[in-house]
């Protein structure tokens, strides 16, 4: 039996979402759509459930006090960059969110160009932070869009504007 690599089947996850963003959304963009705004037609929604496989393989690098206290089912797992700023620049940087963000130049080197671009984007981007469910709450509610926002890309500076002070783990997923 034919089992897929690690590597293989993230290309694959891969693929699908790029064909996906070629497919629906970069024309969806071009007449005249936003990912930004309620008007999305879920997009950012369909693409993050899309890429949820690919956020599994990484481990949690960072973690708060009060979170590393609790037991790993009372933590939540946040997004440091949230998932849909990380879409919006595997879609199109252009499409960030002007109530947080400066302008619309590129985080991590999108749009994405194709598959395999795509991956670099989304690892390059993705880190995650154990927090408290009240830390979790301070962050969404840190300034306009930051739950699904990181200005210019910043994701520590939701973080900072919430008073919470994550630290590196000594092992991914400690």
């Amino acid at each position: 039996m034919d089992s897929l690599s690690d590597d293989e089947r993230r290309l694959r996850i891969a693929t699908e979402a790029f064909a996906f963003i070629e497919a629906e959304v970069r024309p969806f963009l071009a007449s005249g759509g936003r990912l930004w705004s309620k008007g999305s037609n879920g997009y950012p929604r369909r693409l993050r459930q899309m890429l949820q496989r690919l956020d599994r393989a990484h481990e949690v690098a960072f973690a708060t006090d009060d979170a590393i206290r609790l037991e790993r089912n009372q933590r939540v797992v946040e997004h440091v960059i949230p998932m849909k700023r990380i879409v919006i620049e595997i879609v199109d940087p252009a499409q960030a969110d002007p109530r947080s963000n400066s302008g619309s130049v590129p985080i991590a080197g999108g749009p994405a160009r194709s598959p395999a671009h795509l991956l670099a984007i989304f690892d390059s981007l993705l880190e995650k932070c154990w927090v408290t469910t009240d830390e979790h709450d301070r962050l969404n509610r840190a300034g306009r869009s930051f739950q699904w926002d990181a200005p210019d890309g910043d994701g520590w500076s939701r973080y900072t504007q919430a008073g919470i002070v994550p630290h590196r783990l000594g092992r991914p997923g400690e």
